[in-house]
C-alpha cells in the first residue's frame, strides 16, 4: 500500500480552503441577519361590505304598454337584475381589496372602483326608468308642468328637447333637478356612469340603448321615444321632483 505524505504547507493550505467553504455554508450570525429579506407588510384589514341589494319589482314589466312589448320589458328587466348581481359581487370584492396596491394604470382596486360606478349606475338608472313606465302619457299637471314650462318655455319645447337629446345620446337621457341652479335640465349620458352632474337628481330617465327598443323598432329610435312618452306615469315623475326639491 502506498502512503502519501502531506507537507505542512499543503496541510495548512487545504485547511484554509475547508474553513472558507464552511463559512459560505454557515455565515456569521450578524451577517446572516443583515441579509434576511424584510417580511411583507400585513394586508390592511378589509372594509365592511354593505348589505347586498335585491332587484326591485315593477308593475311596468308585466303591464301592457303602448308600443313597448312585454318581450322587450322582460328582457330589459333581466339586464337590470344582472346589474344588481354585479353590484353585490364588486362590493364584496372591494371589501378585501388591498388599497396599498392601487395603481392608476392597472390595479385591482382601480378596476373594481371604476366598474362599480357602471354597475350601480345600471341599477339606479333602470329603477328610475321602470318606475315611471305604465302611465298614460300626455301632459303632466300641477307643479311639475309649471316647472317644465318655467324652465323650458313650454311643455312642447321640453318634449322636443328630450327627444333630440335622446337621438343624440348613446345610452341615457335624464330630466334632472339641479339643486344648485334650482331648475330642471335634460342631461345626456353615453353610458351608465358617464357625465354625472353633481347635485342634480334625475326625476325621469329615458334609456336609449338598443336593448330598450330593438325588438320593437329595430334602429328607429325616434319611434321608440314617441312610445316612451305615451307610457310615462307623470304622478311618479312629480313625486320624484318633489323629493328632489326637498
Amino acid at each position: 500500500m502506498a502512503i502519501h505524505r502531506v507537507s505542512r504547507r499543503n496541510f495548512l493550505k487545504t485547511s484554509a480552503l475547508s474553513v472558507g467553504a464552511a463559512s459560505l455554508l454557515t455565515e456569521h450570525p450578524l451577517r446572516a441577519a443583515a441579509d434576511q429579506t424584510t417580511a411583507p407588510a400585513a394586508q390592511p384589514a378589509g372594509l365592511p361590505a354593505p348589505p347586498p341589494i335585491t332587484a326591485k319589482t315593477f308593475a311596468s314589466i308585466s303591464a301592457t304598454l303602448d308600443g313597448i312589448s312585454k318581450a322587450t320589458m322582460e328582457a330589459h328587466y333581466r339586464l337590470y337584475q344582472g346589474y344588481v348581481n354585479k353590484t353585490n359581487e364588486i362590493r364584496q370584492k372591494l371589501a378585501t381589496a388591498d388599497p396599498t396596491k392601487g395603481n392608476q394604470t392597472y390595479s385591482d382596486i382601480r378596476e373594481l372602483k371604476v366598474e362599480l360606478t357602471f354597475a350601480v349606475g345600471g341599477v339606479k338608472n333602470h329603477e328610475t326608468y321602470f318606475g315611471h313606465l305604465g302611465g298614460k302619457g300626455g301632459k303632466p299637471a300641477g307643479a311639475l308642468l309649471t316647472a317644465i314650462e318655467k324652465h323650458f318655455g313650454s311643455y312642447d319645447a321640453w318634449a322636443a328637447d328630450l327627444k333630440g337629446t335622446g337621438l343624440a345620446a348613446r345610452g341615457w337621457v335624464w330630466l334632472a333637478y339641479d339643486r344648485d341652479d334650482g331648475r330642471l335640465y335634460n342631461y345626456l349620458g353615453d353610458a351608465q356612469n358617464t357625465f354625472p352632474v353633481w347635485n342634480a337628481v334625475p326625476v325621469l330617465a329615458l334609456d336609449t340603448y338598443e336593448h330598450a327598443y330593438y325588438l320593437d323598432y329595430q334602429t328607429d329610435r325616434g319611434k321608440y321615444i314617441d312610445a316612451f312618452m305615451r307610457n310615462i306615469d307623470w304622478g311618479v315623475v312629480a313625486a320624484n321632483l318633489e323629493k328632489a326639491m326637498k
